[in-house]
């Protein structure tokens, strides 16, 4: 039969959490086998050490010292820190500390049981952040149906009562006020295209095509195409600045990053006010300003301009989802490129996007 002590000895030898003894000052004078793959040293090389002589930088740095110490000190107390591994690895431990009452050897105060819990810790972190993307998906959810049941519905109810005029009676009045309806059809159209390409990015499905792209042709065509459907109102001008070139970029999202830009600079400008597409070539980057004489963004607005559905705080009545900054962000992110505001209420705004040679 094994003795008491031939039982303990095998305990000792087997057991898979690292088991230490330690004395007054914390600092052990057993350890388990087992600390070979806890703490990657042989049980030999921990006598005369402190469990907390393995503790990583990183961790020491973010906790405050004197505390931590005072947990290590203390018998009773579970505590869970990350230590530099024998290997070169970090990992996360857990240590709960028993203080030893009446043992008869005044060599050991406490005993140690420790335990990997590296993955415990991981699979936390990663639970985590699924849970932060799920909520941030739920709240993307409702702020989308919340936008569609809204801002849908106004141009949809304009829609529908033309048609109930046309088909009531048909005369050039009502028949012309019932074409300007197109505008709406604009409207609805852009909105939808708007949470597309939102969608495609909250679920990480938006491709990312390049090609050389011209800008200044771009430009000159989105230009173009605002001057003809704002004819006689707002005046639209490109500047060049430097040697034009053609940049590596993904044309589409691009055209859609100008496109928004200078259609929310003549949506929040005043008729007859003119805006500006400025283009700035040079050796290192791209610039694009995007300038109005608008009604301005409020200063305590401006850090929140580029989350999906924020709408500023003065834009009163005036149509749109607040989606479309978000993706130009996005757009601009996925450049490597960055894009920055000035805007004072009452005198306008300026968007810079910076783009770097791809």
């Amino acid at each position: 039969m094994f003795s008491t002590t031939n039982v303990f000895q095998l305990i000792a030898n087997h057991t898979t959490d690292m088991v230490c003894l330690h004395d007054a000052d914390n600092t052990i004078r057993f350890a388990t086998p087992s600390s070979l793959k806890i703490l990657g040293f042989g049980a030999e090389t921990l006598i005369g050490r402190k469990l907390t002589d393995f503790l990583s930088q990183d961790f020491i740095n973010e906790m405050d010292f004197t505390t931590l110490m005072r947990f290590f000190d203390q018998p009773g107390t579970r505590i869970r820190y990350q230590i530099n591994h024998g290997e070169g690895r970090l990992r996360w431990l857990e240590t709960t500390y028993t203080e030893l009452e009446n043992v008869g050897n005044v060599q050991y105060r406490s005993l140690s049981t420790t335990r990997d819990i590296t993955e415990s810790v991981h699979l936390t972190e990663d639970l985590m952040t699924a849970l932060s993307k799920e909520q941030e998906l739920s709240k993307f959810k409702t702020n989308l149906y919340s936008v569609a049941s809204h801002e849908f519905k106004t141009p949809l109810a304009v829609i529908q009562a033309n048609i109930e005029m046309l088909k009531v009676k048909q005369s050039p009045k009502l028949l012309s006020l019932g074409l300007s309806t197109m505008e709406e059809v604009d409207r609805l159209n852009t909105m939808i295209m708007d949470m597309l390409e939102l969608k495609k990015l909250t679920t990480g499905r938006r491709n990312f095509n390049l090609s050389q792209v011209d800008f200044v042709q771009i430009a000159n065509e989105l230009a173009e195409e605002y001057r003809e459907a704002n004819s006689g109102l707002n005046r639209v001008d490109v500047e060049v600045i430097g040697e034009p070139m053609e940049y590596q970029a993904d044309y589409s999202l691009i055209r859609y990053i100008l496109s928004n830009l200078l259609g929310n600079a003549l949506k929040f400008s005043a008729p007859k006010e003119s805006v500006k597409i400025g283009l700035d070539f040079n050796q290192e980057d791209l610039n694009i300003a995007v300038v109005d004489k608008g009604i301005g963004i409020l200063e305590e607005d401006q850090s929140r301009v580029f989350q999906s559905f924020f709408r500023g705080s003065n834009v009163s009545n005036i149509p749109g989802t607040g989606v479309g900054l978000s993706i130009v962000s996005e757009f601009v992110k996925l450049h490597k490129g960055k894009i920055k505001l000035a805007s004072k209420v009452g005198e306008g705004s300026t968007f810079t996007v910076s783009l770097p040679k791809l």
